[in-house]
């Protein structure tokens, strides 16, 4: 069973940097992915060759990728993908009537990435590899 876990990090000087671009892309993965959503529901409703056809919910994010969007390739592949899994999650909630169909994310307030164990390797504090 997959677990995860959450932590909040106090990151150096350094390390703000790629985290802030890590955070930047993954957003706006999500938010491209949600904008993709409305505009396919919003085709979907005024097509009538359209009528009973399902609206695309899968977790491609290559088609954001475009010489305009090349900044995207200054992060690992992981980012992205994460970026449209959690659009994804938040899609699946709403099918469940667990929350609100998934919305644009703002620049402001709390911000995360979601970074999965093939980035890093976490050592406990007595454990440094030397």
């Amino acid at each position: 069973m997959d677990e995860g876990r959450k932590f909040r990090i106090y990151p150096t000087k350094e390390q703000i940097t790629p985290l802030s671009k890590w955070i930047g892309h993954q957003r706006f993965i999500y938010n491209s992915t949600v904008s993709e959503d409305r505009y396919f529901r919003k085709f979907k409703s005024k097509s009538l060759s359209l009528i009973g056809e399902d609206v695309p919910c899968d977790q491609k994010y290559s088609q954001f990728i475009s010489a305009d969007t090349s900044f995207l390739k200054e992060v690992p592949s992981q980012i992205l993908r994460n970026g449209v899994y959690r659009w994804k999650s938040a899609y699946q909630r709403f099918f469940k009537r667990l929350a609100g169909r998934p919305t644009i994310k703002k620049k402001h307030g709390r911000q995360s990435v979601m970074i999965t164990k093939e980035l890093f390797t976490f050592y406990s504090s007595t454990n440094k590899p030397q």
